[in-house]
């Protein structure tokens, strides 16, 4: 009787299509999963400014500020993209807008940016999602 000393090309050749399709359902699992996790990453740099900016509009009457220090920011906070803010103070108009806005750099997992608005000085911060393709996380809707 002869041993066996390896295994048969069929037996190579399914190990090798198991592979392939694990790969096709994991990769694009792995690309939303980064994607998601870059957006709810920006999403938590800019809610940690919200109380901040919320704290100077109230203290200060400028009609348009957008200097991140005043806020204790600055545009490079996250890695991933840069942050951009016009803020109106106490003294505004009542339909003065404010926001704070983060853009993803080119290259990264996220394209696009996430906003946080408020339509007038004393209503509540809301958030607009503007990724594209879409990246949907909870707490920030698509516009």
């Amino acid at each position: 009787m002869k041993k066996q000393q390896g295994f048969t090309l069929i037996e190579l050749m399914i190990v090798v299509a198991i592979i392939g399709v694990l790969s096709a359902i994991a990769v694009p699992a792995y690309k939303d999963y980064v994607a998601k996790s870059a957006v709810t990453s920006a999403m938590g740099t800019v809610k940690s400014l919200l109380t901040n900016a919320d704290i100077y509009a109230q203290n200060h009457s400028a009609e348009n500020e957008d200097d991140l220090g005043l806020i204790g920011a600055n545009e490079k906070m996250n890695s991933l993209g840069d942050i951009k803010m016009s803020l109106q103070g106490a003294g505004a108009a009542s339909n003065a807008k404010s926001t704070l806005t983060f853009t993803f750099h080119s290259g990264k997992p996220a394209v696009g940016n996430i906003e946080f608005a408020k339509a007038t000085p004393s209503a509540p911060w809301l958030c607009a999602n503007n990724t594209g393709p879409l990246v949907e996380v909870e707490g920030c809707a698509a516009p």
